[in-house]
């Protein structure tokens, strides 16, 4: 085997608990020989932001602290006073693959999540062949490669996209023929994705090669009510009539790795990395603005349920030439849960994940029509929040509505902090959240609020590492995120700017602090 290639398969969101589960009945027969004869570990992510913070993370190397990328493909903008798509032609650190192309190493990426640049790289590139949600964010995937011939010959040898472009939220799952529609879609994707990946790995030599699979992602948020017996909106009909939509993904997931390994084990190093977890989408994220609004002593607007489900089958039923010059009067009218007047309130929600809200504080000198002055101002508004918050009860449970309430600044600090929210709340998800209340404001539910999705995220994930010199063994400590990109670096002799990750001793086997690349710590 050479040790001068890397092969890293990336399972977006492909739970380890689950993995574990149906290894161990026989049915990922893959996955119950990496446990067996892996070195391997679990991971920790963005502390509060792991659902959109990891890939970044992961291939930069930094917290979203120093990257800004804390919700995926958006970020919230201070001017505007609305989330808007981050889309940078070039960012403000170079990717691992960045970092590796300009030390001569040729590298291969297809489908880094949120990774929208397609020219930074010696090698090839494909951004939003088989995405969980565009890249550059927006509702429509724009399939671009580098060099940008390579899409052409890519749908040609492989035909296009079988979800046509579309993010998984897109398709209907309201009957067995839905949902087994959405199943054989995204089925296909794995087949296609796996043919892509081995076809230019072998057609020319890479040091770095990186392929993603997002099937995981995308059944483990739509399809979670069919799988778990114990959710609200289990429906026991459609279960009998096409079984278990995301055991189906995880088999041809477990069939795809396989076929890989397979493939390049004689000649690289293979790292098949579980970005997070999958488990119930109970969340008070969207209705948590709601209880910021009362809480500022604004009224709150909701719209009509059926109206919003009428608006929501219209849209889908739409051409795209049809859908693209409406969606911003679509986001006007639907505002994703949101409320108005964000420039008028000293506080507000903005979107960091369904398992952590995220509050920002209308800052003068930051907001461009900021009211909460800088100094003890800021500091006794966060006070009262988090003190109110911790007030807030599940109204159907009589629970507290949050496990945590944490001040982002306790936590993170970098460059770029000012992007991410100030406060997050991470919400307490052992029973269904429908309605919040508290003796200050009442109660507050989530009438109108269109929501797609039965799963969301668990924060850790898991690696897996197969080499010759990489013995079996289960790290006892978790790893972060950040430190698998100085380690791919160290595990392919290249120096790395300063990071916030570092290499992983497991990973990097007769390495000594003499022998390998240096990296400068951040921080």
């Amino acid at each position: 085997m050479s040790q001068n290639n890397l092969f890293v398969i990336g399972l977006d969101s492909a739970d380890k608990d689950l993995i574990e589960h149906w290894a161990s009945t026989g049915d990922l027969p893959v996955f119950r020989s990496l446990l067996d004869g892996a070195v391997q570990g679990d991971i920790e992510n963005p502390y509060g932001l792991e659902a959109g913070g990891c890939w970044p993370a992961f291939y930069f190397g930094r917290s979203p602290a120093e990257t800004s990328q804390f919700d995926g493909a958006r970020h919230f903008d201070g001017t505007r006073y609305d989330h808007v798509s981050f889309r940078p032609d070039a960012t403000k650190h170079d990717a691992i693959w960045t970092t590796l192309s300009q030390a001569g190493k040729r590298c291969g990426v297809i489908d880094a999540p949120y990774s929208f640049p397609t020219g930074d790289i010696d090698g090839l590139k494909v951004v939003d062949r088989g995405a969980h949600v565009p890249a550059g964010g927006g509702d429509y995937m724009e399939f671009r490669t580098h060099p940008p011939a390579l899409a052409a010959e890519i749908n040609s040898l492989f035909g296009e996209d079988p979800a046509g472009g579309h993010s998984s939220d897109f398709f209907p799952v309201d009957t067995a023929e839905q949902v087994a529609a959405f199943r054989d879609t995204y089925l296909q994707r794995i087949e296609k994705k796996t043919d892509m990946a081995l076809h230019y790995w072998r057609d020319k030599p890479f040091q770095f090669f990186m392929t993603v699979f997002t099937e995981a992602h995308c059944a483990g948020h739509r399809c979670w009510h069919i799988h778990d017996t114990s959710d609200p909106e289990h429906n026991p009909a459609i279960a009998a009539e096409i079984g278990d939509p995301l055991k189906d993904i995880y088999i041809a997931l477990d069939r795809a790795v396989g076929r890989m390994i397979d493939a390049v084990r004689d000649d690289a190093r293979v790292v098949v990395y579980l970005s997070h977890g999958i488990g119930p989408g109970y969340s008070g994220t969207r209705l948590l603005d709601r209880i910021l609004a009362r809480l500022d002593s604004f009224g709150t607007e909701t719209q009509s349920s059926p109206a919003m489900e009428l608006v929501r089958d219209l849209w889908r039923s739409m051409p795209d030439a049809v859908r693209r010059p409406l969606k911003p009067l679509r986001d006007r009218v639907s505002r994703d849960g949101f409320q108005p007047n964000r420039k008028d309130r000293r506080f507000f929600e903005v979107f960091a994940n369904d398992r952590t809200g995220g509050i920002r504080i209308n800052l003068a000198g930051r907001e461009a029509h900021g009211i909460v002055e800088p100094g003890a101002d800021y500091e006794a508004v966060c006070t009262q929040l988090i003190a109110d918050l911790g007030e807030m009860k599940n109204a159907e449970t009589g629970e507290p509505l949050a496990a945590e309430i944490l001040r982002t600044r306790d936590h993170y600090a970098g460059d770029c902090l000012d992007y991410l929210p100030d406060i997050l709340v991470t919400w307490n998800r052992a029973h269904p959240i429908n309605a919040a209340t508290s003796p200050k404001i009442g109660t507050v539910d989530k009438t109108g609020l269109l929501l797609t999705r039965s799963g969301d995220h668990r924060p850790t994930g898991r690696f897996f590492g197969l080499a010759d010199d990489w013995p079996r063994q289960r790290l006892n400590a978790p790893v972060h995120v950040q430190d698998f990109a100085p380690t791919f670096a160290t595990l392919l002799g290249v120096a790395t700017p300063s990071m916030d990750g570092q290499a992983i001793p497991a990973l990097c086997p007769g390495r000594t602090d003499e022998s390998a690349p240096k990296t400068a710590m951040a921080g």
